[in-house]
């Protein structure tokens, strides 16, 4: 295996590692935040994981030019607009109508950036989103897909996934990835609190276990993720992280029935295969025609 091909799958790896936290963190939190408004879990949320990077990655963020600065804050505002859009729109919809809707970056991503390059990515990534946008479908086939403001607000976080992954794909190369994420989650912070000082009055008392879920989601839910997806876009591309992160559909499924005993219905079992079945066309599948290339090369050498 190459180099290149090498730091790809480490980076598939990473992104994979993000849908894992993504999809089993609002399970595991979902009884833990009574006590405290939506917005100002977001912002106290945020403002955790910022002071997580810094402490961590501080320095860093001041190496980077003024102009990366401000162009990676911004990048963070367009992941926490795709956030508010998404607690806001939970007070008009179901919870499976946004996951489904959100999910679709999974085609929005590919299709951006097959008209951005005008470069097709190749069949094997148009059979493998289809797969996953069939599994995603398959996961929601039991909610009413009805549209109004939350269904809106749910594909507007969805577009706003799709620019985010786009933009840290643009400004990651070449650039520390670290220092990156520390603006990022600057502008994320930023954003999220305005937001919430203008719309909701600062909880007067937030119980423990709203505490230990706004640890738990600001340092292992977002101040990793973050980290890990911003590093992990340096080697792999927009396509890939779109397709690896519709699997949190599927990791949420599996820690549903395994921590609060949601049932394994056949239904899930068989979207969740052809997720899986999706992202391993879009990993093996080029692979595996490279080395059936090299195999027929040393072939006709020999002959």
């Amino acid at each position: 295996m190459d180099r290149n091909r090498l730091y790809m799958l480490l980076g598939d790896l990473g992104i994979l590692l993000v849908a894992l936290i993504w999809g089993t963190t609002n399970v595991v939190i979902r009884d833990a935040l009574e006590g405290i408004t939506p917005l100002w879990f977001c912002g106290l949320r945020f403002a955790i994981a910022w002071a997580t990077v810094m402490i961590f990655f501080g320095k860093k963020a001041f190496l980077l030019p003024r102009e990366m600065r401000l162009k990676s804050t911004l990048v963070g505002m367009v992941f926490i607009c795709a956030y508010l859009c998404g607690a806001v729109g939970l007070l008009y919809t179901t919870a499976g109508n946004q996951s489904f809707l959100i999910s679709m970056s999974v085609v929005l991503v590919p299709l951006s950036v097959w008209i951005i390059t005008k470069k097709f990515p190749g069949w094997h990534v148009v059979l493998s989103v289809l797969l996953c946008t069939a599994g995603m479908v398959g996961l929601m086939l039991d909610v009413d897909l009805s549209v109004n403001l939350g269904d809106l607000l749910s594909f507007a976080s969805c577009v706003f996934v799709t620019i985010y992954i786009l933009l840290v794909q643009k400004y990651v190369r070449g650039v520390d990835p670290y220092a990156l994420t520390c603006w990022q989650a600057f502008g994320g912070m930023l954003l999220a609190v305005a937001a919430a000082a203008i719309f909701e009055p600062f909880p007067a008392h937030i119980p423990l276990k709203a505490w230990l879920a706004l640890i738990h989601t600001g340092t292992i839910g977002f101040a990793l993720t973050l980290v890990i997806q911003t590093v992990a876009q340096k080697y792999t591309n927009a396509t890939h992280v779109a397709i690896l992160l519709s699997t949190s559909g599927v990791f949420g499924s599996v820690a549903g029935v395994m921590f609060i005993g949601e049932p394994m219905t056949f239904r899930i079992f068989i979207a969740s295969a052809m997720i899986l079945a999706g992202v391993m066309i879009v990993e093996a599948l080029p692979a595996l025609r490279k080395k059936y290339r090299e195999n027929g090369a040393k072939g006709g050498q020999l002959t």
